[in-house]
């Protein structure tokens, strides 16, 4: 079942044309991520399937045209922007009060998703307290706390420490295998390891789509759009073009133990 269906989708920015009869779709419980060079349109894309963006009958979500915010968890760019009350508690609530749940139901869900996310001891503090992987998981928590269909993310990660970034990515795969549909604009390739699907975009057009380690095996047309291969990858390229293995490897520890046997 497709959660996201993009059919002929034209959309421009006074005279420049941002997508032309574009077409996407993107299955329910699919994690994908999508990639591209400075104006390929990709915070665009994701700001169209939000409903940020309107455009005409060209995008289905969830079965409908009319977006609603409803279904769909977003965290920003900037994560400190998602951040308007005094106390993470206050942020949390306010998603729900904004969606007119109940006060019961919302302080049930609170303690539900604070444990969840290990963020119980955060509930009192103001987020100018907290680390930029602790930021993270709260902003996590806000998007997910009305429980969305789909998760999307718009370079999230890229202002967090690699340590932190790894722990996020795990919780986000977590969810994913529970069924979260999520799509992910990513700068840093290796955010692109936990997922199913890597889209590389350009110009508003899909250049390459397809399993992330098969899609940057395209290592020239990939710096011809000036995205950058994590190191790991282009070693393991090199080694696989030696025939010395058959598969790309993008964990430096398994890859020795395979090229030793």
């Amino acid at each position: 079942m497709d959660i996201v269906e993009i059919d002929n989708l034209t959309f421009r920015y006074k005279d420049r044309f941002i997508f032309y009869k574009f077409s996407l779709n993107i299955k329910k419980g699919e994690y994908v991520c999508i990639t591209g060079s400075n104006g390929s349109g990709k915070s665009t894309l994701l700001k169209l399937i939000s409903g940020l963006l309107k455009c005409d009958n060209s995008i289905k979500v969830c079965g409908k045209y009319k977006i609603t915010m409803d279904n769909i968890g977003f965290i920003l760019t900037d994560i400190d922007n998602m951040f308007l009350s005094e106390t993470i508690e206050d942020d949390l609530a306010f998603v729900l009060e904004n969606l007119c749940y109940k006060k019961d139901y919302i302080r049930r869900r609170i303690r539900e998703i604070s444990k969840e996310f290990n963020i119980t001891h955060l509930l009192n503090k103001n987020y100018r307290e907290l680390s930029g992987g602790e930021k993270a998981k709260v902003a996590l928590a806000l998007s997910l706390i009305h429980n969305p269909d789909i998760l999307i993310m718009d370079e999230s990660l890229s202002m967090i420490d690699e340590n932190d970034k790894e722990d996020i990515l795990k919780l986000l795969k977590e969810k994913n295998r529970e069924g979260l549909t999520i799509i992910s604009v990513i700068h840093d390739l290796r955010e692109c390891y936990y997922s199913n699907r890597l889209i590389v975009l350009n110009n508003g057009e899909i250049m390459l789509d397809g399993n992330p380690f098969k899609v940057m095996e395209h290592d020239k047309m990939l710096n011809r759009l000036s995205i950058s291969l994590p190191s790991e990858i282009e070693l393991c390229i090199k080694l696989k073009l030696y025939g010395l293995i058959d598969n790309i490897e993008p964990n430096i520890d398994k890859l020795v133990n395979t090229l030793w046997e």
